[in-house]
C-alpha cells in the first residue's frame, strides 16, 4: 500500500511543534479557540440545558453547512444551538493534550466525524454541562479499563508527542452539544468540521457477532 504523505507531512508537523515552546504555545491557543463553547460553558448553552436531543446520523452531520461566523464566545445559529443524538461505531480514540477524549465514529458508510469528552477538571468556569461530561468521561474510563496513573502516564506521554488513535469496533450511542471547530489534520474530521463537543452521554453496545 502506498505510503500517505499529506498524512506523513501532518504526523511530522505536529511532532515538530511540540519540539518547540512556540509550536507548543500556538496550538495551544489552537485547542483552546472557544473553550467555553466547547465545554458548555457559554451563556448560549443555558438554552440547551433539559433539551430534548434531536435523532440525527453522522452522515446527515456532515451535511450541514458552516456558518459565516462563529461567536469566539457564543454559538452560531443552528446546529450548534442543538442537542443532537447519534448512533454509530466508535473507531479510534486517544487523549489530546488538551485533555479531551479525542473519538473518532464512523457509519459504515464511510462518513466520519469527531466526538470530544473533555477533562472535568479541565472545564471552563459556570459549565452547565458538568455533571454530564464527568459520567460520560467516567462511563468511557470504566468500559476501557483507563485508571488515574494510566491515564497521567497517558497525558505526559500525549505531552511529549503527539498521541496515536486506540483502534476500537464498538456501536455506541452519543449525545452531545453541536460544534463546528476548524479543520487542521485532526482524525476522523468531518468534511465541514462539526463534532460533538462536548459528549453529555455515552452509551456502548454489545459488537454484532460475526
Amino acid at each position: 500500500m502506498a505510503s500517505d504523505a499529506i498524512g506523513e507531512y501532518l504526523a511530522t508537523s505536529k511532532a515538530a511543534a511540540f519540539a518547540t515552546p512556540d509550536g507548543v504555545a500556538a496550538l495551544a491557543a489552537a485547542v483552546h479557540q472557544r473553550w467555553s463553547v466547547k465545554t458548555g460553558a457559554d451563556p448560549d448553552a443555558a438554552k440547551l440545558v433539559g433539551q430534548s436531543p434531536t435523532q440525527t446520523t453522522i452522515a446527515t452531520m456532515c451535511a450541514l453547512a458552516v456558518p459565516a461566523v462563529l461567536p469566539p464566545d457564543g454559538r452560531s445559529a443552528g446546529a450548534e444551538e442543538t442537542m443532537w443524538q447519534l448512533d454509530a461505531t466508535l473507531t479510534g480514540y486517544k487523549l489530546e493534550s488538551d485533555g479531551d477524549y479525542h473519538l473518532v465514529i464512523g457509519d459504515g458508510q464511510g462518513n466520519t466525524m469527531i466526538a470530544e469528552i473533555p477533562n472535568p477538571s479541565d472545564l471552563a468556569p459556570g459549565s452547565f454541562f458538568a455533571q454530564q461530561i464527568a459520567t460520560a468521561r467516567q462511563a468511557f474510563d470504566n468500559q476501557f479499563g483507563i485508571t488515574q496513573a494510566t491515564a497521567a502516564a497517558t497525558a505526559a506521554a500525549t505531552v511529549q508527542a503527539g498521541a496515536m488513535l486506540v483502534q476500537s469496533a464498538t456501536p455506541v450511542t452519543l449525545t452531545g452539544l453541536g460544534f463546528f471547530d476548524f479543520a487542521h489534520g485532526q482524525d476522523g474530521v468531518a468534511p465541514n468540521a462539526i463534532e460533538l463537543h462536548p459528549v453529555t452521554s455515552i452509551m456502548f453496545h454489545a459488537e454484532a457477532q460475526q
